[in-house]
């Protein structure tokens, strides 16, 4: 069983699935998902992709169809047994499905894992590392935090080096900005307006130039209305195309940076969930940074326009001055190819697969 409830967790259980067929093509996979699991052979009993939040005010909307999903869910799992449940990202939906599956003696694979060893608690590792049978991390720091904490867990490199082309391969780069708005549904409503505003006042400094917005499902490119062209299944063609990407904070960034494309990232979450993760949970005392590139370089790389600085003339205004700066774009190049070489070697999705087999 797979349980994605997000794009890029569907995006990031295809690769796994498909290479897990190719070592074993006996395999049956069923669960949650969405258009990319269902083509990689998985039979998709529920999507719930396009419920996918980040926030507390933000998550309110899908709570209960949420639950009511979960509940049949459980059913699933009793009806079906599956000798492995495969988590991905979605911690919210996921961490409770990993303790069901515990109670009920189910096998558990965490992919795309919680992000415990990078804001949680030492409590919050230790109880990640005893409910989940198999933690697959995608970070050699995640791997070593989950390693001491006594987990069963593997490394073997970040999937995105097998799934985002390097830059060398890449197509000459054109005067053109990719706006990337996110695929949650807050997210669209909440930055799409800000990011065309953004575009309005860059155009108005330089006109030669061309927005497209990259939407990754059918689902994502209904919800977007902008007077720019929105392209489905293109988004890494688009990105490496760019001469700069505005980025809503996510895998968007990191897909940038391995591609070589100068990005930006602007966020905002609702005044609530900010007041919590900033007071409550001390998120800021725990990470210099909210952008995984940066977090990883350990250096503010990308610009991170959050909250009140998630605005249309602050966004344009920091566009302007990376597009202008060939010096900055410069630097900002050199410290991708560092990202990259860091994530490890390619082929990581097929010996993650190994592992994974090898382990149940």
């Amino acid at each position: 069983m797979v349980s994605a409830g997000e794009v890029s967790g569907d995006v990031h259980g295809s690769y796994l699935v498909r290479a897990l067929l190719k070592l074993r093509p006996d395999l049956l996979f069923f669960g949650l998902g969405s258009e990319r699991l269902a083509a990689a052979g998985v039979d998709v009993r529920y999507d719930i992709v396009n419920r996918g939040s980040i926030g507390l005010i933000e998550a309110l909307p899908n709570i209960v169809p949420l639950f009511s999903v979960f509940a049949r869910v459980k059913k699933l799992v009793l009806k079906e047994r599956p000798d492995l449940v495969i988590l991905i990202d979605s911690q919210g939906f996921n961490l409770p499905l990993a303790k069901f599956c515990r109670a009920n003696k189910i096998k558990t694979v965490y992919y795309i894992s919680p992000q415990e060893w990078l804001w949680g608690t030492p409590r919050g590792v230790k109880h990640l590392a005893r409910l989940i049978d198999l933690i697959v991390a995608i970070f050699p720091r995640e791997y070593e935090t989950y390693k001491l904490a006594g987990a069963n867990v593997i490394y073997e490199g970040h999937p995105l080096i097998d799934i985002v082309p390097r830059p060398s391969s890449l197509a000459p780069r054109s005067p053109m900005i990719s706006l990337c708005p996110g695929s949650r549904t807050h997210e669209l409503k909440s930055m799409l307006p800000i990011l065309l505003r953004a575009a309005e006042l860059i155009r108005e400094e330089l006109p030669s130039v061309t927005f497209i917005i990259p939407a990754a499902s059918q689902a994502v490119r209904a919800a977007i209305k902008a007077p720019f062209e929105v392209v489905v299944d293109q988004t890494y063609e688009l990105l490496a195309r760019s001469q700069l990407a505005i980025c809503t904070s996510g895998t968007i960034n990191f897909e940038a940076a391995l591609l070589g494309v100068p990005n930006i990232m602007a966020y905002r979450l609702s005044p609530l969930t900010y007041l919590v993760g900033k007071y409550l949970l001390r998120i800021d005392r725990k990470i210099k940074y909210f952008c995984m590139p940066n977090i990883l370089l350990d250096r503010p790389v990308i610009p991170e326009l959050i909250m009140s600085s998630a605005e249309p003339n602050i966004i344009a205004r920091e566009a302007l001055r990376l597009l202008r700066d060939d010096r900055r774009q410069t630097a900002m190049l050199s410290a991708f190819s560092e990202l990259r070489r860091s994530l490890g070697a390619p082929g990581v999705i097929d010996r993650l697969a190994v592992g994974i087999l090898n382990r149940f």
